[in-house]
């Protein structure tokens, strides 16, 4: 699974669910973003940014975070951590940590807790469970306790 796939498949299916896809980024916002940011971000980052830059679900207000609200919040950040989802108006959110620049390796996180080093598989996993469901994104994070 690829970010370009999930993304068709729920470009097809919109009107099916609650999302609401913001338009794509520009290359110049993405390289205004890495450097505000002095980061490199992964490339499947900067496919998704560039096919939507962030979405928004109405059901559990979970949203993808666009790059210009994420440069905004960067006082809060640590280097190379940044914010990348987030669930009932920053409730909780979902984090990135930049790990290996050459490798472009980073992780995922929610409450210090890893979920995963593939924004692929985050974004298969709201899409298929939500913020609630058995497969949802806060069941992950307890069972990734474990």
């Amino acid at each position: 699974m690829t970010i370009e796939t999930l993304l068709a498949s729920l470009k097809a299916n919109i009107e099916q669910t609650d999302i609401t896809l913001y338009p794509g980024a520009s290359p110049t916002l993405i390289e205004q973003f890495e450097q505000e940011m002095s980061v490199v971000l992964p490339v499947d980052f900067k496919i998704f940014y560039s096919l939507c830059n962030g979405f928004e679900s109405e059901e559990d207000m979970f949203r993808m975070i666009p790059l210009e609200e994420i440069v905004d919040s960067k006082p809060q950040y640590q280097p190379k951590q940044f914010y990348i989802a987030e669930y009932l108006i920053y409730c909780d959110m979902w984090e990135v940590e930049l790990t290996d620049i050459i490798l472009e390796s980073y992780r995922i996180y929610n409450m210090n807790v890893t979920l995963t080093n593939s924004l692929a598989v985050f974004l298969n996993r709201f899409l298929q469970g939500g913020v609630f469901g058995d497969a949802g994104l806060y069941n992950w994070q307890k069972s990734s306790r474990a």
